[in-house]
Formats: C-alpha cells, structure tokens, sequence
C-alpha cells in the first residue's frame, strides 16, 4: 500500500474511533436542509473513467459525514432506529473484517454457534426453555414475509411443490395500524393484496375486537379460509401494544397462523418489570423482533423466531450439493433462511448481551421506558400541548393546541411545527396522524436521555409553536 492510502486508514480509523468513544455535541445540526437538486450540485456524485488520490477520496469521504443525517445523537428521534450502542460498532467491525456469510458451518462456524445460542435464548424468553427456533433475517420486513410464508407452508404444504394454482382463497387479519410490511409481503408471495384484511383500531389504536369477530365471519361467508391473524407488540406510529391473549384465543378458535409483529415492541421482554404487555405472546405460532430499534444495535439486526422447530427448514430447506453436505444439519443456518448471502448480524447482540448481561439489556429497556414516562409527564405539565395517550412504549405522541382551532387546522399547524423544527436540523423527529388526528412523534432510543434534555424538546416545540401563531 502506498503512503496516500495510509493517510486514508488512519483518517477513516480516527473516524471510526471519534465516533465511538467521544459524545455527540448537543448543540450539533443533524441534518443539512439541502433539496437533492442543491446536493448534486454541490457533491462529486458522478464516477468517472479515471480514479483519484487517496487524498481526493479523504475529501470525498468529508463530504458524505458532512452531508449524511447524524442518527448516533439523542436528539434524533425520526424513526425507530438510532443512538447506536457502542459495542455494536465494534462487533459491526470484526463482522466486515472476517466478512463472511452464514450459510454453512463451514464457513462461519463461530458465527453460527452464536446465532444458535442468540435464538434459543430469545425462544425462552417467548416460549419458554427448550423451545422455539429462528433465525436472523434482513430486517423487521422480511422477517413479516418469512411469517406469512410460513403460514401458507402450514396450511398448503403442497403449495412448495404445486404452488397456488386452483387453491381456495384465503384471508389474512391485521390491524390498520399495522407495518406496510404486511401488504408488500402479499403482494409480493402472490396472495393479492385483497387477501389482506384491515381491521380498524380503538381510539388507543389497539385492534377492535368485535370488528375482526366479524371480518372474520364475513371473509368466511365469502368462501374464504382465514389462514393467519397478526398481532401488533408495538405498532409504528404510537408504540401500542394489541391484545395478545385475546387475539391468540380467536387464532385458536379459527385454527389461523398465529403471527406477533413485535419488530419494536418485543424488547420489553427484556425486562420482569416490562414484559406484561406482551403477555399471550407464548401463544403465537411466529414473532418478529429487531434489535436495531430500542436495542440500540447498528442496522440490520432482526430475527424471526417460531414455535416450532424444524418448521422454517421444512419451508426453506433445498437440495444444494455444492454448498450443503448433510441432510438436515441443525448447524447449517442456511438451510432455516431465505436468504443466501447473510450477514452474522446476531453477533452484535450477543456481544452487547456478552459485554452488559442479562440485567444490563434489562435496565437499557427500563432507562428508555422511563424517559418516555418523564416526557409524557412534562407534555401533560404543559398548557399548550396535549398528550396522545400514556405511552406503552419508548414512543410518545402529542400535539401543540390552540383554542378555537378546527382539526385540520390544528393538523396544519403541527405539521408546520414539525417541518420548521426538521429545517433547522438540531432535533429531527416525525408527525404521524391517527384516525384523523396529526400528532407530533417521538422516539426516544437513548438510554442516557437527561431530564434536562427531555424538557428542552416540549421548550423548542412550544418556542416554535408560538413563532408561528405570532
């Protein structure tokens, strides 16, 4: 190598090491407002016949870190992943450095004990010891794929030989508060997207029960066989937790696929002050469940774990001599997986669980739980706000008030708020809108989160909010 690309290493070493051991600024803009039309002209976005020096690429490289949104910073509260746990950029790493998959034994056979272990012991945390099986998927998305495939191996097990030629339609039931994941992951198996039943939510944005009791009995009436029910351990706009006991005992009586999308929400499992929310989850046939999101693991970092062992080989499981040796070998991961080539991403949590133990994931859990509390508190405190409802989860959702205001104006005006505060770039977050509703949303993902930090985000909201009706 020569001394250009040295210069290189180190500066991207100094990056990486900044990065991990000094705190964030908090004063710092996370984001520069710039439309892509103003970021093309700006940056050398084009490749071109003939490479550059080392020294052109450190500048390159300045320029990506000066242009890219800064999600390893309290303040970002934009969506569900962020303010990454140090240890996982480590493990993150060694996992490049090694850079292989974890198909086989063969290849990745430190990896693939850890995956095991990793998954056996989230199994007992759902299930309870000795049971359950999984495997670590690309994301929450894919992991709400693997379930609804599943489901159909479980009902039409000739479907991996025949396909769905000439088969009776089915339904599939989730909550309208549900992840898009679901209508793409119909669409994308071929089922249609007209095989997905939305049922309307509370006004908590729980699942109406007596709705579904009667989708459930129209779909059927229609000629339809119910195949799967999803409950939600978490939804994405307000962190809120469907009846898990009820929902499973419906599953039950319709012998539907039992599926939990706890992608977020599952963490609380983590923690014996915590995990009641998710009580009737020892019920479900599959669960979703990232670590990327509350954890505070680098992205992607999810897995999708059943009740049943052997069922994901049973779906999964091909003939391929090149690369599989023996038939049903538990320590071929590959063989459990849709994917091919795949990262050992389960070696970050077992790492973070390794470094912190059992009671230290637990009081990460518990430290964000309490900021949502402390937040939601300070909102309810503050004359000009309102507050959504009490958070179940790390999400807290309010809105800015004023008296004589319409809904949609209010809405607007929140949106307003929202985007100003965005422009600026020193606290992202996001609004969503419930059952008519605009609400400013929250994600609070750091564990260390400071009382004073918590009530400086209501000041900048009301701040903003007055600026604007003034």
């Amino acid at each position: 190598m020569d001394k250009q690309f040295d210069e290189l290493v180190h500066y991207v070493l100094d990056y990486v090491k900044n990065g991990i051991l000094n705190k964030p600024k908090e004063n710092l803009q996370l984001r520069k407002a710039y439309s892509p039309t103003d970021l093309q002209k700006i940056f050398p976005i084009k490749t071109q016949f003939k490479g550059v020096s080392s020294s052109e690429i450190i500048k390159i490289l300045e320029q990506v870190i000066s242009h890219s949104v800064i999600t390893d910073h309290p303040f970002f509260m934009n969506q569900m992943f962020g303010k990454t746990q140090p240890i996982s950029f480590l493990a993150d790493i060694i996992i490049a450095m090694l850079n292989t998959s974890m198909y086989t034994y063969e290849v990745a056979p430190v990896f693939s004990l850890i995956e095991k272990e990793v998954i056996s012991n989230l199994g007992k945390r759902v299930w309870g010891k000795d049971k359950g099986d999984g495997v670590f998927t690309a994301g929450g998305s894919m992991s709400n794929m693997n379930a609804l495939f599943l489901a159909r191996q479980n009902y039409l097990e000739h479907a991996k030989q025949k396909g769905l030629f000439g088969v009776k339609p089915f339904s599939i039931f989730v909550s309208e508060q549900a992840h898009y994941s679901f209508t793409k992951g119909v669409n994308f198996l071929g089922f249609g997207i007209e095989s997905l039943v939305k049922i309307k939510s509370n006004a908590d944005a729980t699942i109406h029960i007596d709705s579904l009791n009667k989708a459930i009995r129209i779909e059927k009436e229609k000629g339809r066989h119910p195949l799967m029910l999803i409950g939600i351990a978490g939804t994405t706009i307000s962190g809120t937790y469907d009846p898990l006991q009820n929902l499973a005992k419906i599953a039950k009586e319709h012998k539907m696929w039992f599926h939990v999308d706890a992608a977020y929400g599952g963490a609380l499992l983590f923690s014996e002050r915590e995990k009641a929310r998710l009580k009737g989850i020892e019920n479900a046939d599959s669960v979703s469940w990232n670590f990327h999101k509350v954890m505070g693991m680098s992205l992607s970092t999810s897995s999708f774990l059943t009740k049943e062992k052997g069922s994901l080989n049973k779906a999964f499981n091909v003939d391929a001599g090149y690369l599989f040796h023996e038939d049903g070998y538990d320590f071929d991961l590959g063989q459990k997986s849709l994917r091919g080539g795949r990262r050992p991403d389960a070696f970050k949590l077992w790492l973070q669980w390794k470094y912190k133990g059992d009671i230290g994931l637990a009081k990460h859990v518990e430290k964000l739980r309490d900021a949502s509390i402390f937040l939601a508190e300070t909102v309810k405190k503050t004359n000009e706000l309102e507050l959504y409802q009490e958070p179940q989860s790390g999400i807290v959702l309010f809105r800015f008030l004023q008296e004589g205001k319409s809904v949609q104006e209010l809405n607007k005006l929140n949106k307003n708020i929202r985007e100003t505060i965005f422009k600026e770039g020193k606290i992202i977050f996001n609004y969503s809108r419930i059952h008519g509703t605009v609400y400013l949303r929250y994600v609070i993902l750091d564990p260390e989160f400071t009382h004073k930090q918590l009530k400086h985000i209501i000041e900048n909201v009301v701040e903003v909010g007055n600026e604007i009706l003034n």
